[in-house]
């Protein structure tokens, strides 16, 4: 018999890069947009996109400190699970 499908929190892409700790796609993409806003944002030009690619670098860095959370959060369950275990 197969295992039932875990239930999702409707998240699944993001529960899967959680559960897969594979950050190695994501962590290129953030950087390579991080580096094409920062460079946005040290032009002169054009009206308020600087302050526009700030807010969007600052976006890029809450989301980086949610996904690091997320993991710690996961390895907390874990150990947690572990301690309920051996009882």
């Amino acid at each position: 018999m197969a295992d039932a499908p875990k239930p999702s929190l409707g998240y699944p892409h993001v529960e899967k890069l959680i559960d897969s700790e594979d950050f190695d796609e994501i962590n290129r993409s953030f950087q390579k947009a991080y580096a094409d806003l920062e460079k946005i944002s040290k032009e002169k030009r054009g009206l308020g996109k600087g302050k526009e690619a700030k807010q969007a670098m600052q976006a890029l860095e809450k989301c980086s400190e949610l996904l690091k959370e997320l993991l710690q959060i996961k390895y907390r369950l874990q150990e947690e699970i572990k301690k309920q275990a051996k009882k």
